[in-house]
């Protein structure tokens, strides 16, 4: 199977340096979660909405003409949605009502002719892309190092906030998320002045990572050979074994190998990967000789910790 790994990765790398900035920083990985847990939210509540009234005009006779309102949508959310509060619920409704009249006008009958366009849309929303994988990248690589290098630096309000995020980012993995209570957090001046100081430890992690892609990629490996293709995931494993055996695990150029191997096992195990029975064989073993080195305390690793293939 051809698999253009490297190139990819090339463009994860790439994806990190363009989104780390470390003044930013805490505010990106508040967007990319909220971003990404909002979206998963609504295209819930549309799907929940298509199928409820896809009942509804399914009855043989159907009491009375439905037509499409923003009392509508507040209706059914209502009736979705148990003990939450109004102002909640206000988010809802209109996050539902806002993506439903892209495709339907106001007053406009509803009908399974109406949802035909907005099906179509939740389809190709929910088609993998490499582009959701670099999200996902971005995420993962900020939480790895706030809660990795930085996490005894920063102080406990903003280590609360970064598990709080943490915690919706697991949630939203597996589609758990119902309504979260989102509040920006201003970052201190204290605190600002430390990811400052320590992001070029971040910044030169990911740029020698992509140098060590790029170099990879400049030799030219066979698309069709998985040898060639993950050498250099192999490379950071054995420099792992080496730092360790140092007692260096936790310098920066480990770090920079911590990042090779976990966004690795992000892009593979991503349903944008086609799996052969090759394929799956090699990464149960990155897997397995992953959970070693991960950081016991990074949450969103759960999905590495516990992926199996047989």
């Amino acid at each position: 199977m051809k698999i253009s790994f490297l190139k990819d990765l090339e463009s994860i790398f790439e994806f990190l340096l363009l989104k780390s900035d470390a003044k930013s920083i805490v505010t990106t990985l508040y967007d990319e979660i909220k971003d990404m847990t909002e979206a998963q939210i609504t295209l819930r509540d549309v799907e929940n909405f298509i199928a409820y009234f896809e009942v509804i005009l399914s009855a043989p006779k159907v009491p009375k003409k439905v037509e499409f309102n923003r009392e509508l949508v507040k209706a059914f959310i209502g009736r979705t949605y148990t003990g939450m509060h109004n102002h909640a619920l206000t988010e809802r409704v209109d996050s539902l009502h806002r993506y439903l009249r892209k495709e339907i006008k106001e007053a406009t009958e509803i009908t399974n002719e109406a949802f035909k366009k907005i099906v179509d849309d939740l389809n190709e929303s929910k088609k993998p892309s490499l582009g959701k994988v670099m999200h996902q990248a971005t995420i993962a690589t900020i939480l790895k190092w706030v809660q990795g290098p930085l996490k005894d630096k920063l102080s406990v309000e903003l280590q609360d906030n970064v598990v709080f995020l943490a915690t919706v980012y697991g949630q939203h993995k597996k589609n758990l998320a119902i309504n979260v209570d989102w509040q920006i957090y201003e970052v201190t001046k204290e605190d600002m002045e430390i990811i400052e100081s320590e992001y070029p430890v971040l910044d030169n992690a990911i740029t020698e990572a992509l140098e060590v892609i790029r170099t990879a990629r400049s030799a030219l490996p066979k698309e069709s050979g998985y040898q060639d293709q993950f050498q250099v995931v192999m490379t950071s494993f054995d420099n792992l074994v080496m730092y360790e055996e140092g007692g260096i695990l936790d310098s920066v150029n480990a770090f920079k190998d911590k990042l090779i191997i976990s966004i690795t096992l992000i892009y593979l195990q991503d349903e944008y990967v086609k799996k052969d029975p090759e394929l799956k064989k090699l990464i149960q073993l990155f897997v397995s000789m992953y959970v070693k080195f991960r950081d016991t305390h990074y949450g969103t690793d759960s999905k590495i910790e516990t992926a199996g293939y047989q």
